[in-house]
This record gives C-alpha cells, sequence and structure tokens, in this order.
C-alpha cells in the first residue's frame, strides 16, 4: 500500500462527521425537485380553479369600469372603491398564493429536511478567492447544470411543439368563436399545455435528486486519517480518559464492596489480602469470588463483613491463592474445590451451633504447591 493512501477519502461520512456537516448548514437540496413539486401542482390547482378565479377577476375589471361618472369626481368613495377592489382581486388569487407558500415551505424538506444554520449564512473569505470562483464555474456541479438547463430547454420546447401540433385544429378554429368563448378555449388549452411543461420537470426532478445526495456524500466522504483522528477526538485527551477510567473503577469498586453483605465468608492474611466467597446450596457450580482487594480494599472488605457479621476467618495462604488466581464474579479454580470446601462446612457448622454446644475447631485446608503464593504474586 503506498504511503499516502490513509489520506485517500475513500471511506463513507461517519455519523459525527455527517452531524458536523448539518450543523453547518450542509445537506442534501434538490431544487429540481422543490421546483417541479410547485409547479406540477400549482398548475393542477389552475386547472381545477383557473375558471373561477378568471370569472372573479373579470368581474372585478367590470365592476371596476363601470363606475358612475358622479362617482368618479367624489374624492371619499374612490379611494373605498379601489381598495375594495384590491381586496377582492386579492381575495381571487389568495389560494393559489396559499398553495404556493406552503409548497415552497414543505418541498426542501423531502430531502435533507428542514434546517435552520446561522453558520450557513456566515462570511467566507474562500468565496471571495477568484481561483476559487472559476473551479466551481468549471467544476462537475457546472457540468451538471449546464446538462440540466438543456435537458429542460429540450423538454419545454418538446412538449410545446408536440400541444401545438395535436391542438391546431382548435388553435385554428378560434378565430371563429366569439371573443369571450374564445377566450376560454384559449385559457383551457394554455393550462394544459403549462401542466404538460411542468410535468415533464419530474424527469429532472428524478436525475437531479439521486446525483445531489450522490454528490453531497461524495464531498464528505473521509479518509482513513481522518477517522483516526475523529477517533482520538471522540476518545478525548489523555488526562481526560484517565479521569474516565478512574470513575469507572471507583464505580466498579463500588458496586464490588456493595456484595460483601452478600457473602458467606470472608478470608483474609490477615491483613495485606481480603477475599469474600458465597456458596450456592442448591445450585451445582462452584463458589464464587464476590469480592477481593489487597491493602485499603482489603482493609475495607473487612470492615463491611464485620459490620454484616459475616464470618472472617485468617488464612493467610489460601487468600493469597484466591487472589492471585480468581476474578470477581466468577468461580474458584478447580485446584481449590477442596481447600474451599473445608471452609465453607466450618462456616455452615457456626450457623448452626447452638448456645452451649462447643465451637467446631477451625480447619486448616490444604493449599496445593502451584497455588502458594508470596505477597508479591510470585509462587513459593
Amino acid at each position: 500500500m503506498s504511503e499516502d493512501s490513509s489520506q485517500e477519502k475513500t471511506e463513507q461520512p461517519t455519523a459525527k462527521k455527517l452531524e458536523k456537516s448539518r450543523e453547518d448548514g450542509q445537506v442534501p437540496r434538490s431544487k429540481e425537485l422543490s421546483m417541479a413539486i410547485m409547479m406540477v401542482l400549482g398548475s393542477a390547482f389552475l386547472l381545477m380553479t383557473g375558471g373561477t378565479i378568471v370569472a372573479d377577476i373579470l368581474l372585478m375589471l367590470k365592476s371596476s369600469l363601470t363606475i358612475e361618472r358622479e362617482l368618479l369626481m367624489d374624492t371619499q368613495y374612490l379611494p373605498s372603491v379601489l381598495l375594495s377592489t384590491l381586496v377582492t382581486g386579492i381575495l381571487s388569487v389568495m389560494p393559489f398564493l396559499l398553495l404556493t407558500l406552503v409548497l415552497a415551505l414543505i418541498t426542501p424538506a423531502l430531502i435533507g429536511g428542514w434546517l435552520f444554520s446561522t453558520k450557513a449564512l456566515g462570511f467566507k473569505a474562500n468565496k471571495l478567492n477568484p481561483l476559487t470562483g472559476l473551479k466551481r464555474m468549471l467544476g462537475t456541479q457546472a457540468l451538471m447544470e449546464l446538462v440540466k438547463a438543456l435537458v429542460k430547454f429540450i423538454l419545454v420546447a418538446g412538449i410545446g411543439y408536440l400541444v401545438v401540433v395535436s391542438q391546431i385544429d382548435h388553435l385554428l378554429a378560434l378565430g371563429q368563436m366569439p371573443l369571450e368563448l374564445a377566450m376560454q378555449e384559449g385559457g383551457t388549452i394554455l393550462l394544459w399545455a403549462f401542466f404538460y411543461i411542468c410535468l415533464s420537470l419530474m424527469i429532472i426532478a428524478a436525475i437531479d435528486v439521486p446525483y445531489q445526495i450522490y454528490s453531497h456524500t461524495e464531498k464528505l466522504k473521509m479518509s482513513m486519517q481522518d477517522i483516526k483522528d475523529e477517533m482520538k477526538e471522540m476518545e478525548g485527551r489523555p488526562e481526560v480518559k484517565a479521569q474516565v477510567r478512574q470513575r469507572q473503577r471507583e464505580m466498579a469498586m463500588g458496586r464490588m464492596l456493595d456484595e460483601v453483605t452478600n457473602a458467606d465468608v470472608v478470608i483474609t492474611n490477615p491483613q495485606h489480602f481480603s477475599v469474600a466467597l458465597v456458596y450456592d446450596q442448591t445450585g451445582s457450580g462452584a463458589p464464587i469470588v464476590l469480592a477481593k482487594g489487597q491493602g485499603e480494599i482489603a482493609a475495607r472488605i473487612r470492615e463491611l463483613a464485620q459490620t454484616e457479621s459475616v464470618q472472617m476467618l485468617r488464612m493467610p495462604l489460601l487468600a493469597r491463592a484466591l487472589y492471585f488466581t480468581s476474578e470477581i464474579n466468577e468461580e474458584i479454580p478447580e485446584g481449590l474445590f477442596v481447600a474451599v470446601a473445608q471452609v465453607l462446612a466450618y462456616v455452615y457448622q457456626l450457623n448452626v451451633v447452638t448456645p452451649g454446644i462447643p465451637q467446631p475447631q477451625q480447619p486448616n485446608p490444604e493449599v496445593p504447591a502451584n497455588f502458594r503464593y508470596n505477597e508479591d504474586g510470585q509462587t513459593v
């Protein structure tokens, strides 16, 4: 592998990279999709309600042009008439305006979702760099925009030509119709032509949406070095990691010490080591180490055992053997089964001894030679 292969941006962006990109206002957007949906639905709305809108506007124009001569000279009446006419005209087209407003708010969220970022509005000095601008003008994005513009022109011209050819008889017949009927027929033809042209824009959108998503992902691709740097940043500085590990150890230690209250016996060194054991007499497993510790932790285990009246036995060899060969919440090694069994049997006898009866003698279990350790953890 070449030396610079780690710098090649071949990896998909991580979740953190995508989140940061979104915070910076960089999400995939398709202007073609938004425009196509707005145009198609807007033209469909006009096909359904265009006649009503035109009738309202014609009525408004007629009422505006048929004011009596005396009223034209009334300076107090004329403004109210003009205002009323203006309101009527706005109300006539208000449904169409509201539709386009709603579509303008909804359609951008179809890919990338809604997003408002102040960072996207910030000043960027590299935008003033002529070389950067020239690169954008001659880049892939500019080429794609040129292709889309050419396809749009071809589609619009083609649809327009097909409409004219298919409606040539109707268009020629308009000259023989009464004016009002001719205007209605001509308006219908224009609206259908407009609808078909808008519908053709969906073809551009179907091409542009996958391209915008692909282009956005390509811009965010990362090299292996970028991923490594991000992982280091997420892990934090060494001192922070040390504090996290210390906190984790403290939490684990707290949970371990809480288990001492459930122990059957605590075997001690007596001062340097302490190991707390529990055995489920109804199960088939071996005794389990609930807690173990050295130094201050061993002292803390002994304090808890004394507070909770857990039996403590001084057995230095067995305590060191258990400490160095067992893990917390795991069964003791098989080589120590016999020694620990003798200890547990003694503890159970102590628990059932009644007053006035001599206590059993504490055993001195034999620890196998390969389980004998000194205080430094070396076999003896």
